[in-house]
């Protein structure tokens, strides 16, 4: 029997340039409230300011939206990117004990220290960004659950006595999430301080020969680490532990593979393009790999990997993904446009619900002992699919083909 696991969706949000951006965030309130119906338990959304792809400068304000029309699914900040220099830690405790009573006390507080290179050099954040962040954090913490006026005399922050006036509707143990991207210590100090670990849903199966890669099963053994130096249950770290993937259900591997290859191409030929193309590196096995070359879509769909094909390719996907991890609790679905309609997205969401979950949740279906006695039932097994890259090939050219 699968152990439990708890399923959520993430939005940066992205959103092609040329779409009606206005729809789209009416849109993913709606997808918040789908979510909420078909039993994932909570929705993340991010913070960008540049380029024109990523459409969300303050999620917290989409996340008050998204409370008002959900009753359950619980709300995060994927992530408030804390080193911006117009992220004032006071006053985002401020807006985040607010945001939490708007939401009832459904509101994940996640942080971290930013991604985007234009938006990162549009604010300022040098090269104690992570310093500053881990200040900024020590900050909102003290802010939230100070009684009284406190004062904070920090390398970073300085404040006279003062206090928030409206608390967070959650206590002490309301969850904090903490994002990494580029180094283990994020990971490290995820689990010294209580935070969730969040993994971004490109970080690679394995690092391979790159230094500069972190890998799921890097950040597995680090969270592993850190547990037993500190005197944690390692597996209780490991429930916490969300890792976000790209998932797209269709009837078949090979037919999910069609549907989202010009987009997902189209994509990541943005994100790996961003700054100096230096993203790149977070991905590759060798150092000195290429988008389009050696790191290609095929290529990424198989060492992310992707959770993509039918339910029963996808169930075993997951599986084999916690054979090579171990035990992880959250599986976060990455939410994108790829130029696909939004109607197949919804049913990408339900079919994954319907079928996909069931298998990691006993308690959403029949006990075993009662699914047996139904007359010629078996566990639909996923079976040999050809090779969905040979397929790609002979209908299209590689991005490596075009150049």
């Amino acid at each position: 029997m699968d152990e439990g696991m708890s399923f959520g969706v993430f939005s940066m949000p992205e959103y092609r340039p040329e779409l009606n951006w206005n729809l789209a965030h009416h849109q993913m309130t709606d997808l918040a409230v789908l979510a909420e119906k078909l039993g994932f338990e909570e929705y993340w959304v991010g913070e960008h300011h540049t380029q024109g792809h990523e459409s969300s400068p303050m999620p917290e304000l989409q996340l008050a939206c998204m409370a008002q029309a959900t009753d359950t699914i619980r709300l995060g900040t994927g992530t408030l990117n804390l080193p911006y220099d117009f992220q004032d830690p006071f006053h985002v405790a401020e807006r985040m004990a607010f945001l939490d009573q708007l939401a009832d006390g459904r509101i994940n507080f996640g942080y971290g220290a930013g991604a985007l290179p234009a938006d990162m050099e549009m604010f300022n954040v040098g090269e104690d960004g992570k310093n500053k962040m881990w200040e900024a954090i020590d900050v909102i913490e003290t802010y939230l659950e100070a009684e009284e006026p406190t004062a904070f005399d920090g390398e970073f922050y300085q404040y006279d006595e003062r206090a928030i006036q409206v608390p967070p509707y959650q206590g002490e143990d309301r969850p904090t999430a903490l994002a990494g991207l580029s180094s283990l210590s994020s990971f490290t100090n995820a689990v010294k301080d209580g935070h969730r670990p969040l993994c971004i849903s490109f970080a690679p199966l394995e690092s391979g020969n790159n230094p500069a890669a972190v890998g799921l099963t890097d950040i597995a053994d680090e969270l592993d680490r850190t547990a037993e130096e500190v005197g944690r249950d390692p597996h209780e770290v490991r429930d916490e532990w969300t890792v976000v993937r790209e998932v797209f259900v269709a009837d078949s591997k090979e037919e999910a593979y069609e549907e989202i290859r010009e987009g997902a191409e189209e994509y990541y030929d943005y994100l790996f393009g961003l700054g100096d193309g230096g993203l790149i590196n977070l991905v590759a096995h060798e150092p000195d790999w290429a988008w389009g070359e050696e790191v290609t879509l095929e290529w990424m769909i198989e060492n992310l990997p992707f959770i993509m094909g039918s339910p029963e390719e996808c169930i075993a996907q997951i599986r084999q993904l916690r054979e090579e991890l171990g035990h992880f609790g959250r599986l976060v679905i990455n939410h994108h446009d790829w130029g696909i309609p939004e109607y197949r997205w919804r049913q990408s969401y339900e079919r994954f619900a319907e079928e996909v979950m069931p298998a990691f949740q006993e308690h959403k279906r029949p006990r075993e002992v009662y699914r047996n006695e139904v007359p010629g039932y078996a566990e639909r097994v996923p079976k040999a699919s050809p090779d969905v890259f040979a397929l790609g090939r002979s209908a299209d050219a590689t991005p490596a083909d075009d150049d």
